[in-house]
């Protein structure tokens, strides 16, 4: 039986051929037995436990390498220039030593450097296997510059953290090209942190289920597309009254119909959105118009009876277990407004929510007064557990409500930032992803929960009863990946994909930070 450790004659078989490369520097085989102390970090643990092992007895080397052969098998043959993407934990030096141990090379990199910087050196060093945090793959593989990196030697890719979603390895996958191999980092704090946003969200999602009781998909479908269909009626027949949009062979530019319908400047953004949503969903059609921009083509005209009855299907949906009649009667009763507000003749009225979130309404306030309570009643910390609540919609929420019940709250409730960081930001997001989450996520403390609620679908009702600027909604996944790329770790949606109470149109997504 053979008395040298196995890391060792890899060592040596490896002889001036790099072995571990830190900061442009290679360290060869024989350097790291003789001692050659590489800059700190991952590299310094390196060399320390390669001088460890070096020392050690055959039996307690071999014993100690059984751990180390697993992963060498994990990495497979060679070539092997495995970059390690991690700090200096135990995890990392095993992965690095199994590298040697195969005869591979390990490149150090730096965890905090810039992505792009990062995918440059990945790709400089020709790198066939990569081993970084979860967190920091689904950043790396949504890098709007990913596709000009030559990555096409990467073979294996091995990430670290709690269990991923399949979003985000599909993402991963189709942007890398290489296999991915998840690794469960054991007992550690943000794996703790993820079981209890996770065990918080089951319960969120148990306390709000009282509230879908009897709704189904096709019941919110239904209803859906007979209030969509009724809301471009009324946007058609008010512009039809104004004397355009009545004769199918005519076109219209942007500019000359603003103009025909005497539309005030304060609301032509309003009816150049009309114009969209008319034209996407076939009401009335757009041709390239040339240097004049598109031309707008109408429809025969509709009558205020035809607008009546494409109410009627709408109103009687709602009414079948959805909501109040107050909320959709004060669409339709805008929707009779519309053309003095386009002339300037009735001031704006002021915006209201769109008639879908108020049908969400119970099921959400539950679930995200649910999650506030769980942070506040796990919050152990010396200090009050600190919230930050925007958007605030009326006197009384679901977040105030949450930190009032009884046992109160050990909790400082805030209204408008101040400067600080806080454990909680609970928020309604109403602009585009990449631009809110960031400067939300800023918000947080080391540790902290940020809970959105965001528009996921298109809300037409909003495009006669929301302010001029309008409502932009954008997908799930959309919201999902920018929290990711934002450094949330972990965000989970209410209601869960393919729940009817989604259909509705309004996401809660609850996202964490390490």
């Amino acid at each position: 039986m053979a008395s040298t450790p196995a890391l060792v004659s890899a060592l040596r078989e490896l002889g001036d051929r790099p072995a571990v490369v830190a900061d442009g520097r290679a360290i060869s085989g024989i350097g790291l037995l003789l001692g050659v102390s590489p800059p700190g970090g991952l590299p310094r643990a390196l060399a320390d436990r390669v001088a460890e092992h070096a020392a050690l007895a055959p039996s307690a080397a071999r014993a100690a390498e059984e751990r180390l052969r697993h992963w060498a098998g994990v990495l497979g043959p060679p070539p092997i220039r495995h970059t390690v993407l991690h700090p200096a934990t135990d995890l990392a030096v095993e992965l690095a030593l199994a590298t040697l141990l195969a005869g591979g090379t390990v490149h150090c990199a730096d965890p905090d450097q810039a992505p792009e910087q990062q995918l440059t050196a990945i790709a400089a060093n020709g790198t066939t296997h990569l081993s970084l945090p979860s967190t920091l793959l689904w950043r790396l593989s949504r890098q709007p510059g990913l596709a000009e990196h030559d990555l096409a030697a990467l073979r294996l890719v091995l990430h670290v953290g709690p269990e991923p979603r399949q979003d985000d390895v599909y993402a991963a996958v189709d942007a890398l090209g290489a296999v991915l191999a998840h690794v469960r980092a054991p007992h550690s704090e943000a794996e703790a942190a993820d079981r209890r946003l996770r065990a918080d969200a089951e319960t969120a999602t148990a306390a709000a289920w009282k509230h879908s009781i009897g709704v189904t998909a096709e019941q919110i479908t239904g209803f859906g597309a007979h209030l969509d269909r009724a809301v471009l009626s009324a946007l058609l027949h008010t512009l039809q009254q104004a004397g355009v949009l009545t004769d199918p062979s005519r076109g219209w530019s942007e500019a000359e119909l603003l103009a025909t319908a005497l539309v005030t400047p304060a609301q032509r953004p309003r009816v150049g959105r009309w114009l969209d949503a008319l034209a996407r969903h076939g009401l009335i059609t757009r041709q390239d118009g040339g240097a004049q921009g598109p031309l707008f083509h109408g429809a025969p005209e509709i009558t205020a009876a035809h607008v009546r009855e494409a109410w009627r299907p709408a109103v009687e949906s709602w009414a079948d277990g959805l909501g109040t009649a107050p909320v959709l009667d004060r669409v339709r009763r805008s929707a009779l407004r519309l053309p003095k507000l386009l002339t300037g003749e009735e001031a704006p009225r002021p915006a209201a929510a769109p008639v879908r979130w108020a049908a969400a309404r119970g099921y959400l306030g539950a679930a995200l007064g649910t999650l506030v309570r769980a942070t506040a009643e796990t919050h152990d910390g010396p200090r009050p557990l600190r919230v930050l609540e925007l958007d605030r919609d009326g006197a009384e929420t679901a977040v105030a409500r949450a930190l009032a019940a009884r046992p109160r709250q050990n909790a400082d409730h805030h209204l408008a930032p101040d400067g600080g960081r806080y454990d909680v930001v609970v928020a309604t997001a109403a602009g585009r992803p990449d631009g809110e989450v960031p400067a939300l996520v800023d918000q947080l403390a080391p540790g902290g929960r940020l809970l959105l609620l965001a528009p996921v679908t298109e809300q037409l009702d909003l495009l006669i009863t929301g302010d001029h600027r309008g409502l932009t909604a954008h997908p799930a996944d959309h919201w999902r990946a920018a929290l990711t790329a934002a450094g949330c770790p972990t965000v989970l949606t209410l209601p869960a994909d393919g729940h009817p109470m989604g259909l509705l149109g309004q996401g809660l997504f609850a996202a964490r930070v390490d």
